[in-house]
């Protein structure tokens, strides 16, 4: 197995001169940052719960798989959290790099990872990955897209580290399509979490259109525009049935996930 340095020489981790993501937090986005660490710890005991249930890996594992190409491919998970996703690919035989800006998520990533070279997890922003251009052969993003600050410039940012050919893969819903600080979710958002998420997500409608969005088709429209092809959106039945079965993390519904793939043109 290669060592954390072999590993990050393969992904061609961009130097540090050329941008610091901590220093390149906007004041917003440090409070979404700082609020995930803070449930961090919440977060992943529910996470950890989920993969008792029984079939839930190998659900995530088809749902993956149908989307991504064959291992051993070098993957990018954006928005890692505790890194549920890196871990499943990392599994499945994929190379994975796993990036997040919120170090309580990480701290719980690497509790669980010992460390270990795949997946490797570090300090990155999803918006803005400092890598080398075309550098995986995959991206993966679960529950990522809708919390893009300004995701059409996010976007090209993930087309131009892909490689020609390399394939986009996210897993996503409209969580909040009546607003993102509505009323109607008082009582989906009770509590301390929820004070916090409207804290730290209070005026950021403008920048994170995708959190509002009405249909898939949002979604995939950003995506096409961006400069992808080959974009489909596909329902996960799968995945709602699951969480009719085994529940649903605090603070939300069950209701229809989808997959959505997309590609990096060849030329």
């Amino acid at each position: 197995m290669k060592n954390a340095s072999e590993l990050a020489k393969d992904v061609k981790l961009t130097p540090a001169e050329k941008g610091d993501p901590v220093a390149a937090q906007s004041d917003e986005q440090r409070r979404i940052s700082e609020y995930w660490s803070r449930w961090a710890g919440e977060y992943e005991a529910y996470q950890a719960q989920r993969r008792e249930a029984e079939g839930e890996s190998s659900v995530w594992e088809g749902i993956w798989s149908a989307g991504l190409p064959q291992p051993p491919s070098q993957v990018l998970d954006l928005g890692t959290g505790s890194g549920a996703v890196a871990f499943l690919l990392a599994g499945m035989g994929h190379r994975v790099t796993g990036i997040d800006l919120a170090e309580g998520m990480l701290a719980e990533a690497r509790r669980r990872s010992g460390y270990s070279a795949n997946p490797m997890f570090g300090f990155g922003d999803a918006a803005g990955p400092q890598f080398d251009d075309a550098a995986f052969d995959a991206l993966t993003a679960r529950y990522v897209l809708w919390t893009l600050r300004k995701p059409d410039q996010a976007l090209a940012e993930w087309l131009r580290i892909l490689k020609p050919g390399g394939v986009l893969v996210a897993v996503d819903s409209l969580w909040f399509p009546e607003g993102l600080i509505a009323h109607e979710h008082e009582e989906d958002h009770s509590g301390a979490r929820g004070q916090d998420f409207r804290r730290a997500y209070q005026g950021q409608e403008q920048d994170l259109p995708l959190a509002e969005a009405g249909s898939i088709g949002a979604f995939a429209d950003r995506i096409r525009a961006a400069g992808f092809a080959e974009v489909t959106a596909e329902e996960l039945p799968e995945l709602k049935e699951a969480d009719q079965e085994y529940g649903v993390a605090p603070g939300h519904r069950v209701q229809m996930q989808y997959r959505i793939r997309a590609v990096k043109p060849i030329s």
